[in-house]
């Protein structure tokens, strides 16, 4: 197994581990301190808003240039090529920020009614912009070099275990609540450390950038690049990330505490789809410099329906232990289930369009027209802005979820057309209309299901019952022909494993 292969597979646990342990936080944990990991969840979303932006897309061209460096025999001057560069457009574009503030500040308190809280904030995402930038690139770095997971382990998962034990040490009264936005400073400059120790540890790195590595025309285009990763990052980050900030600007960190707790959960629907994205995406950067279309148009198809397969399923096993999950957390929303149930359906179906409608992005980004994703995201980004502006003034933390459904709808139109006028790609729909159909089935059977028994036990049944019966009826319609057969070589596989260990 290459190194590839056992990053990926380890990447794939450690992934895993982080999300266990973050179900179990929002449930039990965070909870105890609502407002506190909605003002942690602002401060992350408002300083990733500005990564993008104070480096100009220098994490893009890292991946892109690092073979560069090697290819002349100068890898250990890249490191500090890409610091002097980021630090550079990090303090230039900083200054640009901090006067366009200065001559917008009327304007900001004027839009956003809880504004006072956004300024007294200033400082805090400034220096953990900064802090999430310099980590990022030593991030990008170690991934160039195929070791992802230990810096995952040092900049995902860690956060995960150290957030919600911060949140319990501010519960318990050992750390006052005053300082807790001082130690997540603190934190995340310890992970900036780590991230840079262990490159120094996996390679040997010279302070000096060593500007003449690149001619004139190499720098033409890395410069060219980094334009277009800035503007992709800025677009996905608006798009992504956008929400979270309008609602700590327009209500307040308790409603982004009730939205993100929402939001972690219906992430779960994401996972086939990053599952799919990943097996997709060398295939089809090999079909298009081998221009087979063809197989770019099977992958397309059977990726829209796996992934509406897997979406669907994973919105009908959580929909329905909400209420139970709810039941289980130490303080109740102050919202009502009604409610909840919304927000949860309208980010699901979010995520569900973009599995339904394939891997989209991953065909658009490896072909000739890879600048349209970049518009996209854009024209995404500047939906959520006036949208979530409205809807959050009308509907509260609902129209944010709102303006997130509508602007995946948006997006995802865009690339499907985009892919159909362009190059004739274009989904069937004869299976998705089966997948639908089992998919009202199994809903309407769970909704009347009658279950009251302890939180714990309801979330088993109905979970174990919604899985028996949408399996059943997905191996009974077959969509895409492919799932018996699917099935019968598990079987297959899982007998011939179990008769090598009966003959021993």
């Amino acid at each position: 197994m290459g190194v590839i292969q056992r990053q990926s597979l380890k990447y794939t646990i450690v992934n895993f581990v982080g999300t266990f342990i973050g179900f179990l936080s929002v449930i039990f944990i965070y909870p105890l301190e609502k407002d506190l990991n909605g003002y942690f969840q602002y401060l992350f979303s408002a300083a990733s808003l500005l990564v993008p932006i104070l480096g100009l897309g220098i994490h893009a061209a890292i991946v892109k240039y690092y073979p560069v460096f090697v290819q002349k025999q100068r890898q250990d001057h890249f490191l500090s090529f890409t610091l002097s560069l980021a630090t550079l457009a990090a303090i230039g574009t900083t200054l640009i920020l901090v006067i366009m503030y200065r001559f917008s500040e009327g304007v900001f308190a004027y839009i956003l009614p809880n504004y006072d809280f956004i300024k007294e904030n200033i400082t805090q995402v400034l220096i953990l912009s900064y802090l999430l930038l310099y980590a990022s690139i030593f991030f990008f770095h170690a991934t160039v070099r195929y070791r992802i997971v230990i810096p995952d382990i040092i900049y995902t998962l860690a956060l995960k275990l150290f957030l919600p034990v911060l949140v319990l040490m501010v519960f318990w009264g050992w750390i006052d609540r005053a300082y807790f936005a001082y130690v997540v400073l603190m934190y995340f400059f310890v992970v900036m450390l780590l991230l840079a120790v262990y490159l120094f540890y996996l390679d040997k790195h010279r302070f000096r950038p060593s500007w003449d590595v690149l001619d004139k025309t190499e720098y033409k285009g890395f410069f060219s690049y980094m334009g277009f990763a800035f503007l992709n990052g800025l677009g996905a980050t608006l798009a992504l990330r956008l929400d979270i900030i309008m609602i700590a600007g327009m209500i307040n960190t308790h409603a982004v505490y009730i939205y993100t707790t929402i939001m972690i959960i219906s992430n779960v629907i994401e996972i086939p789809a990053k599952a799919l994205n990943q097996i997709a995406s060398p295939v089809i950067s090999n079909s298009w410099s081998q221009g087979d279309t063809q197989n770019i148009k099977d992958i397309y198809q059977q990726s829209s329906v796996y992934g509406w397969i897997g979406g669907l399923f994973l919105f009908l096993l959580l929909f329905f232990i909400w209420g139970d999950l709810l039941h289980l957390m130490p303080a109740k929303f102050d919202i009502s289930l009604q409610e909840v149930l919304t927000i949860f359906a309208l980010l699901s179906a979010a995520r569900i369009m973009d599995l339904v409608t394939g891997v989209n992005s991953v065909i658009i980004s490896y072909s000739e027209s890879f600048r349209f994703h970049m518009y996209f995201l854009l024209a995404m980004g500047a939906i959520n802005i006036v949208l979530n502006y409205f809807f959050i003034a009308k509907y509260g933390v609902v129209g944010a979820a709102m303006a997130t459904f509508v602007a995946y709808i948006v997006f995802n139109i865009l690339k499907h057309l985009l892919l159909k006028y362009r190059y004739g790609f274009f989904i069937e729909w004869k299976d998705h209309y089966r997948i639908l159909g089992v998919g009202i089935i199994v809903f309407g059977l769970m909704y009347l299901l009658p279950v009251s028994f302890h939180p714990i036990f309801n979330i088993i049944i109905r979970s174990s019952l919604t899985s028996i019966l949408f399996f059943s009826l997905i191996y009974w319609v077959n969509p895409g022909g492919d799932i018996r057969n699917i099935v019968k070589g598990f079987l297959d596989k899982y007998s011939w494993v179990l008769s090598k260990v009966k003959h021993r």
